[in-house]
């Protein structure tokens, strides 16, 4: 797939293009996505997604937005999914500043030749966030260009979106997040040395150190699935996301993830934990031995909810 980060020698032949920033690409997205590649194929055009690097909002509001998923894995599921090249740009002040109508011109006609858009019913672009689906079909009318506004993807009557799915998993409704995702939710990172108590106690863990962008979950203890970088296999694992309270508040959350029937030095290695279902809240225990009495349980819980086939597949 081809990648494109600024608009100076954009390489596109006409095109069918998904316009949006994708975070997370949970099941709404996908029927986004999904109409661009169909379009593409009947119209006999390339495929092509136009996203931002950053999150609008980090400029917009100036607040951090996090993130439900990095830029890379952003791109490498357009790439799995078919498509022939990304125009991702840096949402900046300036950008902030260009007009529905240039950003039509500018990108859409010029940068991308399009002869299909595809975007969700609720997109905006353009400064003020003045463009919407009845410009761009107007424009698309004037230009030369079909738009088709896909419908909210809806679950149980509640619709599909990356601030839902952030909420969810700030409450640590871990189930209804993935179901909204169509995958488990996942953080990456690298292990790096903690304090090494879990290994005192009998229940080693590796410390992810995770980019400050993504969105942690609630403070409590995960089943899911962990895989080393490089390596094919899926261990059965538990993550801890906490201050360790029981050994006095750490003043920031780690991410600690203990796998199941298997130690290994994985320091400096890059680890993925895939989040399966959830296990209980972060406790304060009176002592050291009620801890790991409830860190067993939590192996055991884990161990059985991972067999469960409605959970692990």
């Amino acid at each position: 797939m081809k990648i494109f980060r600024t608009l100076d020698h954009v390489d596109i032949s006409p095109s069918a293009c998904a316009l949006g920033m994708f975070d997370g690409i949970h099941l709404g997205h996908h029927m986004v996505l999904e109409q661009a590649l169909r379009m593409a194929k009947i119209h006999q055009l390339e495929s092509v997604v136009f996203t931002f690097a950053n999150h609008p909002q980090s400029i917009i509001s100036q607040t951090p937005t996090p993130l439900l998923s990095t830029l890379a894995e952003r791109i490498a599921m357009f790439d799995a999914l078919g498509f022939d090249a990304a125009l991702v740009l840096d949402f900046t002040p300036e950008l902030k500043k260009l007009t529905a109508e240039a950003f039509v011109q500018d990108i859409l006609v010029h940068s991308l030749q399009v002869r299909a858009v595809s975007v969700g019913y609720d997109h905006r672009f353009g400064s003020g966030r003045k463009g919407d689906g009845a410009f761009l079909k107007a424009q698309g009318e004037h230009n030369g260009f079909l738009v088709e506004i896909v419908d909210p993807v809806q679950v149980d009557h509640q619709i599909i979106s990356s601030t839902l799915i952030r909420k969810l998993l700030g409450f640590g409704d871990l189930e209804r997040a993935n179901q909204y995702l169509g995958r488990p939710y996942h953080l990456e990172g690298t292990v790096v040395h903690g304090v090494g108590r879990g290994k005192t106690i009998g229940f080693p863990t590796a410390n992810l150190d995770i980019s400050p962008e993504r969105l942690i979950p609630a403070h409590g203890v995960y089943a899911g699935f962990a895989q080393i970088a490089g390596e094919s296999p899926q261990y059965p694992a538990v993550c801890n996301i906490g201050l360790a309270p029981t050994f006095g508040d750490q003043g920031y959350a780690r991410i600690e993830v203990h796998l199941l029937n298997q130690q290994r030095d994985l320091y400096g290695q890059t680890l993925r934990f895939d989040f399966k279902t959830h296990i209980r809240d972060e406790q304060t225990f009176p002592s050291v031995e009620a801890l790991i009495h409830q860190l067993e349980k939590d192996c055991l819980h884990a161990k059985a909810s991972l067999r469960d086939p409605f959970i692990s597949q």
